[in-house]
């Protein structure tokens, strides 16, 4: 397929998508509230059309006039500020992560490939078998509560120095992990029989050169096919690993700007502004990744 039209296809999809979005984070949400027998009572909200469409054109016309989508719940600070700053703060754990889940994965999926072949293979494609087989909130809330309770000089609720992004990153890193290591093993296993294998190994050359220069490069195509997956599973962890930290990034800052109230619903303190910026972002860092994978499909199919 033709990587301009990749590229195009998956822009698209993303505008639409973030259109879509931005079209629910839009619906009205005053409530009309009264009192019945001593009760606060929310009345049945009501919505048409011809409102919806106002209040939308009038958000945006503010937007335009004012050269903001609003003011956050902290005086003085605009949404535009409060999104970018703590989409700074996630983005340094997405990159660390992401950057972690490929090498470790790797190096996993190559050792569960070399223990397959031995008595040790319980070290290997079982252990990886048996973390994908747990949920994963499951088991990051698992390593949380054993790292606070018995690993005390870690510092696991710092915001700040290395403690503070590393800890997250490496929490949301536990799946990708296992998932490059799966297919990487996968793609090793399949081509053991191919004939350049064969003709390689005839020729005399050693096995870590036939693994890392023939394998491991015909399969690279495989691993990059998945990056976007390994993103969705980091972004998917994030918004956990970010509330229980307290950790200030982009998925902790959405949820406090959804301002979700068991009582009425949504809160006073909704943010709109904030809401739509921190989408933006997370949107167009999925469509780059997107864009690297397909570009280094690309490269390496030409290779």
């Amino acid at each position: 397929m033709n990587l301009k039209y990749q590229m195009l296809k998956s822009s698209i999809v993303s505008i639409l998508a973030f259109c879509l979005i931005v079209s629910v984070v839009l619906i009205p949400r005053q409530l009309e509230l009264s009192i019945q027998d001593y009760k606060i009572v929310a009345e049945e909200p009501s919505l048409t059309l011809s409102q919806y469409t106002a209040h939308v054109s009038e958000f945006f016309k503010t937007a335009i006039e004012n050269g903001s989508l609003g003011e956050s719940r902290y005086s003085g600070h605009s949404s535009e500020s409060e999104a970018l700053k703590a989409m700074g703060r996630s983005l340094l754990v997405i990159v660390t992560a992401l950057l972690i889940g490929l090498i470790f994965g790797i190096l996993k999926g190559v050792m569960d490939y070399r223990l397959s072949k031995t008595r040790l293979n319980l070290l290997g494609n079982w252990t990886t078998w048996i973390i994908n087989a747990i949920p994963d909130f499951f088991l990051i809330l698992l390593i949380q509560w054993f790292i606070i309770k018995n690993v005390p000089f870690i510092r696991f609720f710092a915001t700040d120095g290395w403690q503070g992004f590393i800890i997250p990153s490496l929490l949301v890193s536990i799946y990708p992990i296992v998932q490059i290591a799966r297919l990487t093993s996968a793609s090793l296993t399949s081509q053991e029989n191919k004939l350049y294998i064969k003709l390689a190994r005839a020729k005399g050359l050693r096995e870590w050169v036939i693994l890392c220069k023939h394998m491991l490069a015909n399969g690279i195509i495989t691993i990059l096919t998945h990056l976007p997956g390994m993103l969705v599973f980091i972004l998917s962890n994030l918004l956990m690993v970010e509330i229980y930290r307290s950790y200030p990034g982009a998925a902790y800052r959405l949820s406090q700007a959804l301002d979700y109230d068991t009582q009425v619903g949504t809160g006073n303190n909704y943010e709109p502004g904030v809401i739509i910026y921190i989408v933006l972002y997370f949107m167009l860092l999925f469509l780059l990744v997107q864009w690297i994978a397909a570009a280094a499909r690309r490269y390496f199919d030409r290779q």
